[in-house]
């Protein structure tokens, strides 16, 4: 703070011990679906999304870096597109990790509007990384990021067995996203600062 330095955002790094047992994530999932709205479903997949919606996963991967919590760090529009969607996608595949995808699909408009992924190593010793999750500001209120992150770990256990846990980090300010984890099973595990110097 001498040489004027400001802290931004304090980032919270959470641990989910695995595995979750099937009736908690049912109750959660029955609960969240309970106070969802009928016109959004939640659609599975692993590695590359669907060519029929990669436009819309593009949008929401460019809306992560403007929708998201970001104190006052002013970070830039990191635009994104199909192309550049399916060469990540394509690196990702050819790599140790498996990448688990769910969305939030709008039915009356046939459009993606939320995702979450989580990134399992090859390795059962170590911990699963909870990658973006993201609801469109104008679809949130509708349970989805509950429901979307409910249904990626729901066949975690199945499909690979024996990691020890999942790790997220998420901004302390972004309260909505901390209560979804927190409800889940997650606890703090360590906290790092953003901090942001203006040069005059």
């Amino acid at each position: 703070m001498r040489r004027g330095f400001v802290l931004e955002q304090v980032e919270r790094g959470s641990r989910l011990v695995l595995p979750v047992s099937a009736d908690t994530l049912t109750s959660l999932a029955d609960h969240a679906a309970q106070h969802a709205d009928p016109d959004y479903t939640v659609v599975l997949w692993t590695q590359q999304a669907p060519a029929a919606w990669r436009s819309d996963m593009a949008l929401l991967h460019t809306r992560m870096s403007t929708d998201a919590p970001t104190a006052g760090l002013e970070e830039p529009e990191d635009v994104s597109n199909e192309e550049r969607l399916v060469a990540l996608e394509n690196l990702t595949a050819a790599g140790p990790r498996t990448l688990l995808t769910a969305v939030a699909l709008h039915e009356p408009t046939g459009r993606l509007v939320g995702f979450s992924q989580l990134s399992v190593p090859a390795e059962p010793d170590r911990a699963v990384s909870q990658e973006d999750t993201l609801v469109l500001r104008e679809h949130r209120g509708h349970r989805l990021g509950m429901l979307m992150k409910v249904a990626n770990l729901q066949p975690l256990g199945r499909l690979h067995p024996g990691r020890p846990s999942v790790i997220t980090f998420n901004a302390e300010e972004n309260r909505h996203m901390l209560a979804v984890n927190e409800t889940l099973g997650f606890t703090p595990m360590g906290y790092e600062g953003a901090w942001k110097l203006v040069a005059l």
